[in-house]
């Protein structure tokens, strides 16, 4: 503290304690521009837009936006609409956990997505991408799979009427009990299982949708969608 003490001392006795206090106070803008600076939890918190989907006649994106769940240590999006013309913009879903990967089924009434949140369907693993749809013009989201293993991928049919869409296949009972015994561990070119491609029909209003078919199985193969 007592060295801190002699340099102004020092400097005065020189006839240089002007030009420091000149510098000190040119130094204050610098220190209050930089105050502006975001701090990471600052940056962290902004919401950033992602995967833009332009609809069939070309009046409306849906798209995702970004945002931080500090309480789950986790970046989660939601799907936002917005009208091309007047620039207006909602969210379309607002569920817990994510939604993403949304397609627009060619007529443009409906839209569908991939999300982890707390199935509708009992039994729904949990925190596994499940299929759903709903009405472009908002309203209550649509659970069509429970799969055991995440959903991949989907496309919709031409007619707008069916999705199809690809998975991998569950593990083995023998597979589970391992598991269930030693831990989760992997043997290679051993326990890889397959994905197969699958279909699922829109029901019509708000009844359930129906099972969804196989299309393709067995094990030396796999199938994906796109």
């Amino acid at each position: 503290m007592r060295k801190l003490l002699l340099i102004p001392a020092a400097l005065s006795a020189c006839g240089l304690l002007v030009p420091i206090a000149g510098a000190q106070e040119a130094e204050k803008p610098a220190k209050a521009a930089s105050s502006t600076t975001p701090t990471i939890d600052q940056s962290l918190e902004w919401k950033t837009a992602f995967n833009p989907k332009i609809s069939p006649d070309g009046k409306r994106v849906v798209y995702e936006v970004q945002k931080t769940n500090w309480e789950d240590n986790a970046f989660e999006r939601n799907l936002w609409i917005v009208d091309t013309a007047s620039g207006d913009s909602h969210a379309l879903t607002s569920a817990k956990k994510s939604s993403t990967n949304a397609e627009w089924s060619p007529d443009g009434k409906w839209i569908a997505f991939l999300s982890d949140r707390p199935g509708q369907i009992k039994d729904t693993p949990e925190g596994k991408k499940q299929l759903y749809v709903i009405s472009a013009d908002g309203g209550e989201a649509q659970q069509l799979t429970k799969t055991e293993n995440d959903v991949n991928a989907f496309e919709w049919a031409p007619d707008s009427k069916r999705i199809a869409f690809s998975t991998t296949d569950p593990d083995p009972k023998a597979l589970k009990d391992r598991k269930e015994k030693y831990g989760e561990y992997s043997v290679v070119h051993a326990d890889y299982q397959m994905t197969h491609l699958w279909t699922i029909e829109l029901a019509p209003g708000n009844a359930p949708a129906p099972e969804p078919k196989r299309l393709t199985e067995g094990d030396k193969f796999s199938v994906g969608v796109r």
